[in-house]
């Protein structure tokens, strides 16, 4: 009950001969009856009927308002599907309806609920509620001409769960009981105290008045629907529930919303006139912060500018300052490997770097002892060489390179 959408609401629960409504409160996690009616209908007149049970329960449309009742040609019965989302249940109880009827209503409509019960091999239970569009009229003519809207109309069995006990409602099914989700013969609960065991079920769930007045079997069909309407299954069932059409039901929140809409309105009007003669103050003071920052800007640009080339400039100091003043002597060193070579020998291709001389030669010689050429030079030793002689060619190819000696000045 705490979870109850609505802490006040309606049901009006109409046959071919009366029209019964009560007025419940949620209270103290129960449901409390606390005012009902009745009224029989006349031929001539069935709107009086709905008047005088309006005015007895203080009818207003703020409070919500379930009708109940047993449309023409309408049939209920209960299957089993799947969970499913609220549009493909429909979907699916569309494919469901010929099974179930003898004969499809033209142009038929229903109503549904998937209850929560343990799930059996067949799935989840549906109560379903069947009827032709048309059969709606004569509830919609009711409701308008009484000058009232309703939120939903709930068949009375759409909240009977498997392991309810048996019931008969005799205003709305008069030849038939229902008993364990199906219909049989009135006969079979002729004599029977079928009430009791509900009696004893909503024990805790509803407050009865204590007034002769009262008695419960007439108000069945009112306390099923108010069953349903005040617990947390119906939250989220409304999509398959809801069968009214539009101009049916009511819209309360339209007369505070327009309310809410013109005091925005006159906010507005009084925050743009209250502001209209700061405004222009606001708007010079802002060209000349706007202008004062744009000049700002330019100076820290034409900083940046010269920071950078700056940057660079000293960059390229740097750069010149750490670069290596390379060898002094390269003519003398030069000279002194051209006289450690003999004749027979030819400098192909020779690179010089700080760490090393790498060199390319050429000799006609058939035993050229490098190392022992190179030891005169004492500032360079060998580091590596790779002697090859090509094919039949008399000449051979010498790679080689020189690195500094230790201790010598490059």
């Amino acid at each position: 009950m705490r979870h109850s959408a609505y802490r006040e609401f309606m049901v009006v629960a109409f046959s071919e001969q009366e029209v019964r409504g009560c007025r419940f409160r949620t209270e103290g996690g129960a449901i409390r009856l606390a005012a009902f009616a009745s009224e029989a209908l006349e031929t001539n007149d069935p709107v009086r009927a709905w008047k005088a049970v309006f005015r007895a329960l203080s009818y207003s449309r703020s409070i919500p308002l379930f009708i109940s009742g047993a449309l023409n040609r309408g049939i209920f019965f209960r299957c089993s599907s799947a969970r499913l989302a609220p549009k493909a249940l429909r979907s699916a109880l569309e494919f469901e309806l010929p099974t179930h009827l003898l004969k499809e209503p033209e142009q038929c409509n229903f109503q549904f609920l998937q209850q929560t019960a343990p799930e059996s091999p067949d799935g989840f239970p549906v109560n379903v509620y069947a009827f032709p569009e048309q059969s709606l009229e004569r509830v919609a003519a009711m409701i308008t001409q009484s000058g009232s809207r309703a939120d939903y109309f709930l068949y009375p069995l759409m909240n009977i769960h498997p392991e309810d006990p048996p019931l008969f409602l005799p205003e709305f099914e008069p030849g038939f009981c229902f008993i364990e989700g199906e219909w049989h013969p009135a006969e079979e609960l002729a004599g029977t105290d079928w009430s009791a065991a509900w009696r004893e079920k909503w024990k805790k769930r509803f407050r009865l008045p204590e007034d002769r007045k009262f008695s419960f079997e007439p108000y069945f069909a009112c306390l099923l629907v108010a069953d349903l309407a005040a617990s947390e299954e119906f939250r989220g069932a409304k999509n398959g529930l809801n069968i009214l059409p539009k101009q049916l039901r009511p819209s309360r929140l339209k007369t505070q919303i327009s309310i809410f809409v013109f005091l925005v309105l006159l906010l507005l009007v009084n925050f743009t006139w209250s502001s209209c003669a700061a405004m222009g103050k606001t708007r010079r003071e802002y060209r000349a912060v706007l202008s004062e920052r744009n000049a700002l800007l330019t100076k820290v640009r034409t900083a940046q500018i010269r920071l950078k080339s700056s940057e660079k400039e000293m960059r390229d100091f740097q750069r010149v300052v750490s670069m290596s003043p390379g060898e002094h002597n390269v003519l003398g060193k030069l000279a002194d490997f051209s006289e450690a070579l003999p004749s027979n020998v030819m400098v192909n291709n020779i690179r010089w770097s700080e760490n090393s001389v790498d060199l390319v030669m050429r000799s006609e010689a058939e035993n050229l002892n490098i190392q022992s050429l190179l030891r005169s030079l004492k500032y360079w030793r060998l580091g590596q060489i790779q002697q090859r002689r090509r094919g039949n060619d008399s000449s051979s190819m010498v790679t080689l390179k020189l690195i500094p000696a230790e201790g010598e000045e490059r």
